[in-house]
Order: C-alpha cells, then structure tokens, then sequence
C-alpha cells in the first residue's frame, strides 16, 4: 500500500468532524467565504439572479476543491437554485464553514457524511458526481489535459487504476453497511 493510499484509509476511519480537523491542519483555513455576504443577501432577497462564487476561495491550482463543511446539514450548498429555495444561512457559506481537500478526499467526506447521516446528505454528490469522475481520471486512465487547475487536481490526489479500485469498493462496502 503507498504511503498516499494508506492517508486516504486513514482518513476513512475518522469521523466526519475529525475529518475535517484533519484537512483544516493539512491545507489551512480558507482565507474568505465562498460568496460575499452582501451578493448572497441580494441574491436570496430576489434583488438579483445571479450569485458569483468568490475568486479568492479557488485553490485548484494547488489541486484542491473547496467543500463546505456544512454539506452534512445542507444539499447543494454551492447550487445557486437550491440556495434560493431552501433560503440557506448566509453562516454555511463563511470562511470558517469551509475545508480544502484534494478529489478522493473530497469523495470520502462525502463518504463520511453519507456513513454518518444515512445517506440522507453526502451520498448523491460522492455517486453522481465524485465518483465518476475518479472512476475517469484514474480507472479508465482519461487524464485531464486541460483547464490547468483539472491537472493539478488529478496529480495532487493520484491513486493508481488498482489502488483506486480497492478504495472505490472499500468507500462503497462502508457507505452501504
């Protein structure tokens, strides 16, 4: 097992919040909020239609995803459409609510989650979207080729096609069980 596989497993057998203590030490805090205050409150409040993600929170040029910690109270708390609908607190979208982590360990927060709320939060993102796309990077071998921030993202968290395979099924023996 490489050193990279074995954090990975590791990680797996933390608990949610200890997760994210664990990612918070490895990449630092985030240095803003994932959208301005007075953009989200105009947003919610119908004063206008679109709601721009904060430039200053992207790192995937370290190939690192942003996620928000409170993905494991709240669906989507990215999606523009949902944040109108479910009216979500401005207080998720802070700096403080937010945690840096390379592709798989953004599938095993999702991961986490879903172990820790029964699916109900965490489990469509990591199957619909997570999981294929490392299914595609390192499975089936399409590695990215461009914008530049994928091909950080797919170096940083770099399994190979049979260490990804192991952990894809261990992720998915422990998100079932």
């Amino acid at each position: 097992m490489t050193e990279q596989l074995d954090q990975y497993m590791q990680l797996l057998k933390l608990s949610y919040p200890d997760a994210v203590a664990e990612l918070l030490q490895k990449y630092g805090p985030a240095k803003d909020s994932y959208f301005a205050e007075d953009n989200y409150q105009a947003f919610l409040a119908g004063e206008t239609y679109s709601l721009p993600k904060n430039p200053a929170i992207d790192r995937t040029a370290e190939g690192l995803y942003c996620h928000h910690i409170d993905e494991s109270r709240y669906l989507n708390l990215a999606d523009p459409a949902m944040i109108k609908v479910q009216q979500y607190p401005y207080a998720s979208q802070q700096k403080t609510r937010l945690v840096y982590c390379n592709l798989i360990e953004h599938a095993i927060l999702h991961a986490l989650i879903a172990i820790e709320s029964k699916q109900e939060f965490g489990y469509a993102e990591l199957e619909k979207e997570l999981k294929p796309q490392i299914e595609k990077w390192y499975i089936e071998g399409e590695q990215p080729t461009s914008p530049a921030g994928a091909v950080e993202c797919y170096q940083k968290a770099y399994l190979s096609a049979d260490e990804t395979f192991k952990l894809m099924i261990f992720i998915k023996e422990l998100v079932k069980a």
